[in-house]
């Protein structure tokens, strides 16, 4: 064989555990999830209190804004069909409901 011409090893597959740490899917896994979303409803509560209404709705924007970078056509005409039948259905429900009597 000549010494210029040499062989291509096989790759070697290496298994998907050797490339993703156990031990940081384990972490993520039990992280008390019940206290992270109580941090997070109290900081995004005191941000909007101190910064007002249109802190809120500067947030939707940016979350909407992050929404159609994931797909441009969101939200599509079934999506919205399916968002007003809900509105519709919350009202009736609302309409039907007898006010509240105080004691």
């Amino acid at each position: 064989m000549n010494d210029t011409v040499r062989r291509a090893r096989p790759r070697r597959r290496r298994a998907y555990n050797g490339l993703v740490s156990t031990r940081g899917i384990r972490e993520f896994v039990a992280r008390d999830w019940e206290a992270a979303r109580e941090n997070k409803d109290a900081y995004w509560g005191e941000r909007i209190a101190r910064l007002g209404p249109a802190e809120g709705l500067r947030v939707a924007e940016e979350l909407r804004r992050q929404a159609l970078l994931h797909d441009a056509d969101w939200p599509d005409a079934a999506l919205r069909q399916s968002d007003v039948s809900s509105h519709v259905r919350l009202t009736e429900l609302l309409r039907r409901a007898r006010p509240a009597r105080r004691p």
